[in-house]
């Protein structure tokens, strides 16, 4: 058990401090918003079922019968929610004698942002394991060039070998998004809404998407297809592990998600009866995932 004593601080006991410093910083906007929805929840998980519909009709010859098809339940995605905690303890001591700063509220604060940190990096690490966890209701990967079609077939929503940032590589993306299909093999109206990269990209994003002619080509004349084809924007998520990795965000519903029983991050505090020590708690209970892999597209690994 950690305990912020007098010893903890024992330049904050004494007059003349100035300033105390690198406790407070500016902080990044929440980043797993861009990607992620999410909902409330009432239970100790939640459960997304997926299922496959009727496909193409065939020829009906005359005289002869109508042939049936059938709707069918093919994966279940289940979300069990965790709880992500931490505390900190402040003896009556060091509370009581400390000049420079209120250090019962300062640990609320850090708290806090340990708690924001926690959880923007619990949602983008969804995207860092999206090639080596197979966590997904077809038992594979997020990013995959084998997911399962409900009533026979698989897909991909990933390029077959990684593929760099480029114009050509988001053009060929977008193409191959609009040829996903639901479960019985009918095509789907999927587009790219956002495109999802690490900060090591950010430039090269910008000369793709910025400009109405294409980028890196001495004919000025040629349009740029892909400006403006983003319709949720390009957005940094700077807790992403690979500097390479991008990934396009789809338009198709119930895909990333994450669940909050809670309703926030939730505070207590007390005093020890027998120490009289100042403790204070933080806690969240959430769960992160991926239901629809055709949420996504992404560069390949």
């Amino acid at each position: 058990m950690s305990i912020q004593s007098q010893g903890s601080f024992a330049r904050l006991l004494q007059d003349g401090v100035n300033a105390v410093a690198t406790g407070s910083y500016n902080e990044l906007p929440s980043e797993k918003d861009k990607i992620f929805k999410t909902y409330s929840s009432v239970k100790a998980y939640e459960l997304d079922v997926a299922i496959s519909n009727g496909g193409l009709a065939s020829l009906k010859p005359e005289g002869s019968a109508t042939a049936y098809d059938n709707a069918k339940q093919d994966f279940t995605k289940t979300y069990q929610h965790s709880v992500y905690s931490l505390g900190g303890i402040i003896t009556m001591e060091a509370q009581m004698n400390n000049k420079a700063i209120d250090l019962a509220t300062a640990t609320g604060k850090w708290i806090k942002r340990s708690l924001m940190h926690t959880d923007e990096q619990l949602a983008a690490d969804v995207i860092n394991n999206g090639y080596t966890d197979a966590t997904m209701m077809d038992g594979t990967y997020l990013f995959s060039t084998a997911h399962v079609y409900g009533k026979g077939g698989t897909f991909a929503n990933r390029f077959s070998v990684f593929t760099s940032l480029s114009q050509a590589a988001v053009e060929d993306a977008l193409i191959a998004l609009e040829d996903l299909r639901d479960g019985a093999g009918l095509l789907l109206d999927v587009k790219g809404v956002s495109l999802h990269i690490p900060r090591q990209l950010r430039f090269v994003a910008d000369r793709i998407n910025g400009s109405k002619f294409e980028p890196n080509s001495a004919n000025t004349a040629t349009i740029n297809p892909v400006s403006g084809m983003f319709s949720g924007g390009t957005h940094v998520n700077h807790r992403f592990t690979s500097s390479t990795n991008w990934f396009i965000k789809t338009n198709v519903e119930n895909g990333f998600k994450i669940f909050d029983r809670m309703g926030g991050y939730q505070f207590s505090q007390d005093n020890d009866f027998g120490t009289e020590n100042f403790r204070t708690k933080g806690m969240f209970y959430k769960s992160y995932g991926v239901t629809d892999p055709r949420a996504a597209w992404g560069s390949g690994t």
